[in-house]
């Protein structure tokens, strides 16, 4: 409230002084308004800027300037004094206003800086010849400094950084023509439309560099919503780094959040961001919270040279970043915890073929080893020995032993997925099963962990379908479509089976999701049953 009315105040001695001078130069009625709109323009930018930022040198500047445009006027007071200080005083406003319109401007070229304010001072308080060829160095030094920006930046420069370019743009025309008009000596008409021209480009410049302000503001609004609205419910963290990127002008900007335990940063995604070394062309700003690391932003050098805008970043990020980066440990860890259920799958997949194997090299070859000895002892037996139905008994007895042992081993792990892949095992399948199936496999190989996931789920399906499903026709397809692989089992039944119900759906469900695919059952009552799974070839 106080700054306000020393700001009001401040306007009214300004409109007042400005409206003295006017009256003391009693230039005509045009020139006089036109004179009047310029220095009122300028001051009232300074004004409005100092009340949003007062901590901006640039803003008292302006006001100055705006308040030193009707210094000149005074040079035709009449009174020998204010007469020499009016003329003394004529080009006053040049040095605030160059140095307003150079402060604006977030450079890494200082030097530039400061010789360009050290022309614009210099142009202020020299008069005389001199003025014109000072005026134009301070011009060129000001536009240099715009176009470094636009030419460093190109087309990602931020809103708020163009019309500072372009305000300093305006100015260094404005004095252009001042200077060329002051040195070629032209006539009164032309001198007095070069003077409208230069009171324009003031004041135009002024209100870019105003304009510049309300954009930067409303950069900084924007920031300080992400954190309102960004974590709201619904909201990734790729957002985050999305809506900073824009805010910034800086399309290339990466988030990363600092994993403590892993002692790395990571993105959204949970993968490695490695930060800039200093010879790099990219810079990084690490953000911390009770001095451990919180996130680091990588970004184009260019977008933090306001140290403002640092500040509003730091600011406005702190708690979203807080928040991103739980999700970021989440994705981590379900990233890790998916990871290790994978190998989990993986090794009992292993230890299932390492059972498999025993038992066909093992209890399998023996039982077949005595069965042959068996069969042997039968041919070789007399025909009148009174065992031989027993021999006969004992040779069925051991045949279906065997063959159940070979059921259980292929129930383990079926010898034709290690050996020959998932479409000859799937054959074998169909082979044994007691309803006609019509078979659709891929001709080539599949990863290991996704060919015993299709097998198994193809199989258990097949398996409910015989007890269960009543059905006539039975279609079994396994399809590779770009990077995953499509399993389909689906038949004509009756259809109204729960996938929670039993325990082999939901063994199938737990082993797709641990390997990153999607598992459905569709069952509707009378409607037959169809069994569906997707696997992500780059996760096996």
């Amino acid at each position: 409230m106080r700054r306000g009315w020393i700001i009001a105040i401040a306007a009214a001695a300004g409109t007042a002084f400005a409206v003295i001078a006017e009256l003391v130069a009693d230039a005509g009625p045009a020139t006089s308004l036109a004179d009047l709109a310029t220095g009122l323009t300028i001051f009232g930018c300074g004004l409005w800027g100092a009340r949003q930022r007062p901590a901006e040198l640039r803003w008292r500047l302006l006001a100055f300037a705006g308040i030193a445009w009707f210094a000149g006027n005074f040079a035709d007071a009449g009174v020998t004094v204010a007469s020499s200080i009016g003329t003394a005083l004529l080009y006053l406003h040049r040095g605030p206003l160059v140095h307003a319109a150079v402060t604006g401007s977030r450079t890494r070229y200082r030097p530039l800086m400061v010789l360009a304010v050290m022309a614009g001072y210099a142009a202020a308080l020299v008069t005389g010849t001199p003025n014109g060829a000072l005026t134009l160095v301070a011009a060129a030094l000001v536009a240099a400094l715009a176009a470094s920006t636009l030419a460093r930046r190109g087309v990602h420069v931020p809103r708020h950084e163009r019309l500072v370019a372009g305000s300093q743009l305006t100015l260094a025309a404005a004095l252009v023509l001042a200077s060329v008009t002051a040195l070629a000596g032209v006539t009164y008409g032309i001198a007095e439309g070069s003077l409208y021209g230069y009171e324009t480009g003031l004041s135009v410049s002024a209100l870019l560099l105003a304009a510049a302000l309300g954009s930067e503001s409303r950069v900084r609004a924007r920031l300080a919503d992400l954190v309102v609205v960004e974590l709201g419910p619904a909201r990734r963290s790729e957002t985050v780094r999305g809506a900073l990127a824009r805010a910034l002008g800086d399309p290339s900007l990466q988030v990363g959040y600092w994993m403590s335990d892993a002692g790395r940063y990571v993105d959204a995604d949970g993968l490695t961001v490695t930060l800039p070394s200093p010879d790099d062309r990219r810079a990084a700003m690490v953000l911390e919270r009770d001095g451990e690391p919180m996130a680091a932003l990588v970004h184009d050098p260019a977008a933090f040279e306001d140290p403002s805008l640092f500040e509003a970043v730091r600011e406005a990020t702190a708690l979203l970043l807080a928040n991103s980066r739980l999700e970021a440990e989440v994705a981590t860890q379900l990233g890790e915890l998916r990871a290790s259920r994978g190998r989990i799958v993986q090794a009992r997949d292993d230890q299932r073929r390492r059972l498999a194997r025993l038992l066909h090299n093992g209890a399998e070859r023996r039982l077949s080893e005595v069965g042959a000895a068996v069969a042997q002892a039968r041919a070789q037996a007399p025909p009148d020995l009174r065992d031989l139905d027993l021999l006969d008994l004992l040779t069925s007895e051991l045949e279906q032993a065997r063959e159940e042992l070979g059921a259980l081993a292929r129930g383990i792990h079926p010898r034709a997925l290690t050996e020959s892949g998932l479409a000859a095992a799937l054959s074998a399948l169909v082979d044994r099963a007691p309803i006609p199936i019509e078979l659709v496999t891929p001709a080539e190989r599949l990863p290991a962990p996704i060919e015993a996931a299709a097998y198994f789920v193809c199989s258990e399906a097949v398996t409910n379908i015989a007890k269960y499903a009543s059905a006539s026709h039975v279609r079994c397809e396994v399809l590779r479509s770009d990077a995953r692989v499509h399993v389909a089992v689906v038949d004509d039944g009756v259809g109204g089976a729960d996938p929670r119900s039993g325990s082999g759906l939901r063994g199938l469900a737990d082993r797709i999701d641990a390997l990153g695919g999607t598992f459905t059952v569709t069952s509707p009552v009378g409607r037959g049953t169809t069994i569906r799974a997707e696997l992500p070839l780059e996760r096996s």
